[in-house]
């Protein structure tokens, strides 16, 4: 079994160690040593990264005790010895991250009484899955409080093992996934928990606990937060937004709320009168339309693929002509997709929806609707006009 550097000191950051093995994981070379300051991906925290001999090391898994090392390029053969050397930065990334999840998950079952059921160290940001049926605002700032109170009290953190009757008599947070010799993770008076992953020394390594944001899933609870450099940095990208979005508005930070809702208020009527200005002008252009359209027989026939419409002004226009009861609309769009609209007056006898359907399927297109106004689609842009002029000869051919 590999020799785990990492619980002995986390805080090791290169190391000497020999081969023992040279393999393959999922096609790629491998080695695993007999000690090793690399983490392997277990309980929620991802592995290390850094190199062996100047070699990456792109994963680290665990398998039956060994810890394999992935690497980008093969090492030397059996019996070399190796120096390692682990991102640092990771590694203390993912101690703020996994030992603040201690604190915060310690932290709802006090405030809460809510269990986390599950945790996740993504590369962002973290989330615990809470059994918990509903979160709000002032619940979660009483927990992220009681998690930085320990925090700022600089409790240390310890390790100890323990197996059997010692571990039964543990008062643990949560009973343990495996059997056998159990790794024990204190923190302070204020925590307890079996775990294996890295951990600083004292809650004060772990900085600032945020709660980012929290979402509801299934019955229960998933919070996302940051620890330690991720919540400065998420701190330091809101700050500059907020005073980017301050200066541009020409207002004060606090003043931010009111001003993004006058904006929003200010487009939404904007909106409105554009839309109104869209109805009118389709509407002055009513007459202009019906001269245009052709006469066959007793009808009138006006088609075309309208450049600069949408798909709701072109349904408007097909309804207001044919408020002239021998009016046929036979409309097309392209933006914001290929969209057609058949419509006819009280005076026609052509049932549209028959019409489109029949107009569209050489082309493959959809469409339906009721025999005086029908919608549809599913045809490329240089489709619409010929399905406009298949349309049109079925007319001549109802007129003949």
């Amino acid at each position: 079994m590999t020799r785990k550097l990492y619980w002995e000191d986390p805080y090791c950051q290169a190391f000497e160690s020999r081969v023992v093995e040279t393999t393959s994981f999922d096609g790629r070379p491998a080695v695993v040593l007999d000690a090793t300051c690399f983490y392997p991906t277990s309980g929620g925290q991802p592995h290390d990264t850094g190199r062996l001999n100047g070699v990456p090391v792109v994963d680290v898994v665990e398998s039956n005790g060994q810890v394999v090392h992935v690497l980008a390029e093969p090492l030397p053969t059996d019996g070399d010895m190796v120096r390692g050397e682990i991102d640092w930065e990771r590694r203390l990334d993912h101690m703020q991250q996994h030992t603040g999840q201690h604190i915060l998950s310690r932290a709802f079952e006090v405030e809460l009484d809510a269990e986390t059921v599950s945790f996740h160290l993504g590369d962002e940001s973290s989330t615990i899955d809470l059994a918990l049926a509903d979160l709000d605002a002032r619940a979660a700032e009483r927990v992220e409080e009681l998690a930085n109170r320990i925090v700022m009290g600089n409790s240390p953190v310890r390790v100890s093992e323990h197996e059997g009757a010692e571990v039964q008599a543990l008062a643990l947070r949560k009973a343990p996934a495996v059997e056998g010799r159990i790794r024990v993770v204190r923190v302070g008076e204020f925590d307890i928990c079996a775990c294996g992953g890295t951990h600083v020394r004292a809650t004060g390594e772990v900085g600032l606990i945020h709660i980012r944001r929290w979402e509801h899933q299934r019955g229960q609870v998933r919070v996302e937060f940051l620890c330690g450099g991720r919540a400065l940095r998420d701190y330091r990208r809101q700050n500059r937004l907020l005073l980017r979005l301050a200066g541009d508005l020409t207002v004060g930070m606090d003043e931010l709320p009111e001003a993004v809702a006058r904006l929003g208020e200010a487009e939404r009527a904007a909106r409105r009168q554009t839309e109104q200005l869209r109805r009118r002008l389709l509407y002055a252009e009513l007459s202009i339309r019906r001269a245009e359209a052709e006469l066959v027989g007793e009808w009138r026939v006006f088609h075309r693929v309208l450049e600069g419409y949408d798909a709701g002004d072109m349904r408007y226009l097909a309804q207001r002509l044919v408020e002239w009861p021998d009016m046929i609309a036979l409309l097309a769009v392209e933006q914001p997709s290929p969209q057609i609209c058949f419509a006819r007056g009280e005076q026609v006898s052509l049932d549209m929806s028959r019409l489109l359907r029949d107009a569209l399927a050489p082309y493959g297109g959809r469409g339906g609707g009721k025999p005086h106004l029908a919608q549809g689609g599913g045809v490329s842009p240089a489709d619409l006009q010929p399905v406009l002029e298949r349309a049109l000869e079925a007319v001549h051919e109802e007129q003949r």
